[in-house]
């Protein structure tokens, strides 16, 4: 009895832990994905290729949103 509690307890912990990381990481990954889409509008000394940048971009941007609604599907 004991130790279904503990069990009990403990995942249900987990589960609050893994949708704060899902929410941090959505975000991490979704302002990289701005920062490759506007890095030629905010700093003028990078060269990175345009359409490479602007496919990583894109690419991070569906990432980050994929992991924010991970984590609020998870939160539900």
């Amino acid at each position: 009895m004991i130790s279904n509690n503990f069990k009990e307890n403990e995942e249900k912990r987990q589960r609050g832990f893994k949708v704060i990381y899902d929410y941090a990481m959505g975000v991490l990954w979704f302002a990289a994905g701005l920062f490759f889409l506007l890095n030629k509008y905010l700093i003028k000394g990078l060269a990175f290729d345009s359409l490479t940048s602007s496919i990583f971009g894109i690419a991070c941007l569906c990432y980050g949103v994929f992991r924010l609604y991970r984590g609020f599907a998870a939160k539900k």
